[in-house]
């Protein structure tokens, strides 16, 4: 990969794809983030990008999700319950 600038030395097209995805990942972690602040929920901060292991679909990510918000439903419907107890 030819750079024009020669103060800034050329960069593999795959470093360059592996930063931009770590720069996504930053950034949507950051939505997420503000959605949970504008939504009332405690966010732990915590942030975790494996690059090793095995690549899930699009799919799988939003059935993890749908099940991660699943369970979250079922303990507040939990919380509700035992407080009108």
């Amino acid at each position: 990969m030819a750079d024009d600038n020669p103060e800034r030395p050329s960069v593999h097209p795959k470093h360059l794809a592996r930063d931009r995805f770590g720069k996504e990942a930053l950034l949507a972690a950051h939505g997420i983030t503000e959605a949970l602040a504008e939504a009332g929920v405690d966010d732990d901060g915590a942030v975790l990008l494996r690059t090793d292991g095995k690549r899930h679909s699009l799919a799988a990510l939003e059935a993890l999700i749908d099940d991660a918000l699943d369970d979250e439903a079922e303990a507040r419907e939990a919380r509700d319950s035992d407080r009108s107890s």
